[in-house]
């Protein structure tokens, strides 16, 4: 999923002497010369460059007040937004599906066996798998941009016992929004993403999260 938001364009020029000094924004444009003091005075004294003034700073505070509020809900994430739904045929033939484990928490963790930081993280993940599971945890791994073969060597080689599907159309990694790998994604009992997470993560961390879904 692209994310795409409004940027605030803002610019200052200011100056000193005879040089023009304009004030722009997206919605306003100012521009007025300062000559001398005298000058100034007048212009401060004249009240429609009071009120012309006072419109323009109005208008540079509205628009920033707009971008940050825009700013504010595309930045986010996805935590508290309900898990995408979706149907995976795992490597072992069995069907996931999402929907399906509404009730119990879930971890999902995308990766990809040509990804070192994937491989670092691939002992602490089977440890806790074996803690939690017991808890009523689910747990999926999804491989993106990979080959199945060389999914299928890396999860033997490095002994991954997640459940693992392959998105070969990258369907779940656009639905999730995930361009970096690893990324984990901690689902709530109600199918709401409480917490996801890019990067590795280390035991401490996923006892963290897993204990706040149970």
């Amino acid at each position: 999923m692209v994310q795409s938001f409004a940027a605030l364009e803002m610019k200052a020029q200011l100056t000193t002497g005879d040089l023009e000094k304009p004030v722009t924004c997206r919605f306003f444009k100012i521009s007025f010369a300062l000559h001398n003091d005298r000058d100034m005075e007048k212009m401060l004294n004249n009240k429609s460059y009071k009120l012309l003034l006072t419109i323009s700073v109005a208008g540079l505070l509205l628009a920033a007040v707009v971008a940050g509020a825009l700013l504010t809900d595309e930045d986010k994430g996805p935590e508290n937004r309900v898990a995408p739904d979706f149907s995976l045929i795992l490597l072992n033939g069995e069907n996931f599906q999402l929907s399906a484990h509404k009730g119990k928490p879930l971890m999902i963790n995308f990766f990809a066996s040509w990804c070192l930081p994937c491989r670092e993280e691939i002992p602490a993940l089977v440890k806790i798998q074996k803690e939690y599971e017991p808890k009523g945890v689910a747990f999926l791994a999804v491989a993106i941009d990979d080959a199945e073969e060389d999914v299928k060597n890396f999860i033997e080689r490095l002994g991954f016992t997640f459940p693992v599907g392959h998105d070969k159309t990258g369907a779940i990694k656009e639905a999730f929004g995930v361009y970096g790998l690893p990324t984990s994604f901690f689902i709530s009992k109600e199918s709401t993403i409480n917490y996801f997470h890019p990067g590795g993560v280390s035991e401490a961390l996923l006892r963290h999260e897993l204990d706040k879904l149970l």
